[in-house]
């Protein structure tokens, strides 16, 4: 009896500190971008997203709805286009043979929102690729609660031909479901790319769990040695 009344206390000490780390979403970025290559290597729980939307085909995935803006390439805008660097087949320092989801009012924002049902994705990013001023990254819950909101100078570097050097990724990661994520700028227009989601790695227990789980066990051990003397 006294082995299994242990066994629950470690199980109900372990199950207090996880649950005191749920809800505590974490910013990841802004970081260089050139390709999927360049998505942060612990973001997504397999190292890869469920869902990458590229935007090459002309449209946008079926479980993502967008605020505003609308998809450009080459045909409409030239070489203000500025896709992610690899999506026209070649890392190159250039980005308008690809394609873009463009706003021309920057300030205004554009939101990205889950709309695939079943569970939220628990990790959230997208790739800044042109515009001006400062940039801010935005995220909510399922409850549309905003859960991030941090902004970021000092990226643009005033260019709009297509250069791809300052492209960002910017993502978020929230064991408790993400339902949509907002980037705007605070001057002229805005380019996005790369919208994606996937589920998030699995937090690593902190050393005070990790403590509390080996005073258990070492506790079990004991007293199992004394009932079998």
């Amino acid at each position: 009896m006294r082995t299994r009344s242990l066994i629950g206390l470690l199980l109900a000490i372990s199950s207090t500190v996880g649950t005191s780390q749920a809800g505590a979403a974490a910013v990841f970025g802004p970081t260089p971008y050139l390709s999927s290559a360049d998505i942060p290597a612990a973001f997504y729980e397999g190292g890869a997203p469920l869902v990458l939307e590229d935007l090459e085909d002309n449209s946008v995935h079926p479980s993502l709805a967008a605020s505003q803006g609308m998809i450009i390439g080459f045909s409409q805008y030239g070489q203000l286009v500025d896709s992610v660097d690899a999506d026209d087949g070649a890392i190159d320092g250039k980005g308008f043979n690809g394609r873009s989801w463009f706003r021309g009012d920057g300030n205004a924002g554009v939101s990205f929102t889950y709309v695939g049902g079943g569970p939220l994705p628990t990790a959230f990013g997208i790739v800044w690729t042109d515009g001006g001023g400062a940039i801010t990254f935005q995220a909510f819950d399922g409850n549309d609660v905003k859960i991030v909101d941090q902004v970021f100078n000092g990226i643009p570097d005033g260019l709009f031909s297509g250069t791809t050097e300052e492209d960002r990724f910017m993502g978020v990661t929230d064991p408790g479901g993400i339902l949509r994520i907002r980037v705007s700028n605070l001057a002229g227009g805005i380019e996005l790319d790369h919208i994606q989601y996937g589920m998030m790695t699995a937090p690593v227990p902190e050393p005070g769990t990790w403590a509390l789980m080996a005073l258990g066990l070492l506790g079990i051990g004991a007293v199992a040695r004394r009932q079998r003397c």
